[in-house]
């Protein structure tokens, strides 16, 4: 006999990711589509989520740190490139070799130090995002010594837009045209610009390597729009208990609610160590059966409570779950009740939750 699973779980379409890769894909007038998996492809699982873009014709990952592009080749992810967004430590060169892992440069040391593998990177421009990248006064230098880029394999400058989510914002235009400026000063390679919003700014932005993220994964890349993305994800998680209150009684710690007399609460074992945010304490919702129920008292490290008096209690047994993400509410919605983004609620998804992949069409 085959037991319900215990502990909190995450379905993960593998094939839903795939459509929004074709979709996304589709959308660029120029180009190839790559694949930000950084974050272990923003806690979805990123050996699973990287075969599934690979069977669809994507060539090029992104990941953040040397750290991740290692444990995704010993995963047994041995197909395409993988870019370290961060950039190659100092001593590590070997490593990247060895992993066949290839920098993104975002600084002209780093930029120095490859030059001498002459193996694939990228060069990164910083246009207005004032994190990573080189400044006007580095290209300035490089103009000057352009040997250095066809030594270091350079095969693309890359630039990251700051406010692509907001179609009118004068900044995109800005980033859009100081990149061509400093670009012009440098031997000439491909390009790129886009990420998942910067896709939606139209064909100027796409140029010849589009680096999608959130939008892979179900989260909406045009936030002022309908999202054209499809779930991936299904989080859910068991009823440990239901009691009915005698009297009105506080509910969880602190006594930040109160219910009444006849009032039934279940116990979900879902918490903040789990990742689900204590800040939906007493205002996030989750659903049983399709039928929305409401989160009373504070979210605890292992547990949540949730307001079941107006559902059946012939459909509360062993074997039922609650699902806080899934198709009645997509991660946008419990990331705007909790007040972020669905880029943190995912990433968030701790270890105890089980990841499981399938090939639904999506959630």
């Amino acid at each position: 006999m085959s037991l319900a699973p215990t502990h909190a779980t995450l379905e993960v379409s593998l094939s839903a990711i795939a459509e929004n890769y074709r979709r996304l894909s589709e959308r660029l007038s120029s180009g190839a589509c790559a694949g930000v998996i950084k974050a272990n492809a923003y806690g979805l699982g990123a050996p699973e989520v990287a075969g599934a873009l690979w069977k669809k014709g994507c060539r090029s990952f992104f990941v953040a740190t040397m750290e991740e592009g290692i444990a995704l080749r010993e995963a047994g992810f041995l197909g395409g490139t993988i870019f370290i967004i961060h950039g190659v430590p100092k001593g590590a060169e070997k490593v990247f070799q060895e992993h066949t892992l290839s920098p993104v440069h975002n600084t002209l040391e780093q930029l120095k130090r490859w030059a001498k593998n002459g193996r694939t990177s990228i060069l990164h421009i910083d246009t207005g995002m004032r994190r990573l990248g080189l400044e006007q006064k580095d290209v300035a230098w490089l103009s000057a010594h352009p040997e250095l880029i066809k030594q270091a394999g350079v095969t693309h400058y890359m630039s990251h837009l700051a406010c692509a989510d907001d179609p009118k914002h004068t900044m995109n235009r800005q980033q859009l045209n100081d990149l061509k400026v400093m670009i012009k000063q440098l031997p000439k390679r491909k390009i790129s610009f886009a990420n998942s919003a910067g896709i939606y700014l139209g064909k100027n932005f796409h140029f010849d390597l589009a680096r999608p993220g959130c939008a892979l994964y179900g989260i909406n890349p045009t936030p002022e729009k309908k999202n054209s993305m499809v779930g991936v994800a299904r989080l859910t998680a068991p009823i440990f208990q239901i009691r009915t209150l005698e009297k009105r009684e506080s509910v969880g710690y602190d006594a930040t609610y109160f219910g009444k007399k006849g009032d039934r609460i279940a116990t979900i074992g879902l918490g903040y160590a789990d990742g689900y945010l204590r800040h939906l304490s007493n205002k996030g919702v989750a659903y049983l059966d399709g039928v929305q129920c409401s989160i009373v008292g504070r979210v605890s490290m292992d547990m949540v409570m949730l307001d079941v008096t107006h559902i059946p209690p012939a459909k509360l047994h062993p074997t039922t779950r609650a699902e806080f993400i899934g198709p009645n509410q997509r991660v946008d919605a419990l990331a705007d009740a909790a007040g972020t983004i669905g880029y943190e609620i995912f990433t968030r998804m701790g270890r105890r939750i089980e990841r499981i992949y399938v090939n639904s069409p999506h959630f």
